[in-house]
């Protein structure tokens, strides 16, 4: 597992849109996390949080998402 995760690599991850994990940034949802030549470098250890407000929308409802996490 890597260590930073940009939001296309999480949605790829996940099965989700894009815009979604975005989303959650743009709106105050989760703290911006730095950035490296532009792309969010999100932490690894973010991905139960991320997955919990995706769920929370409905933007994420399969539990298999929930595997990757744990693995």
């Amino acid at each position: 597992m890597p260590g930073f995760y940009t939001t296309r690599e999480l949605a790829d991850l996940l099965a989700t849109d894009e815009w979604r994990v975005r989303r959650l940034f743009e709106d105050g949802t989760l703290p911006d996390p730095g950035r490296f030549a532009g792309k969010r470098c999100i932490p690894a250890g973010w991905l139960p949080r991320i997955v919990e407000c995706l769920r929370a929308r409905g933007w994420l409802t399969d539990p298999a998402e929930l595997a990757v996490v744990h693995a």
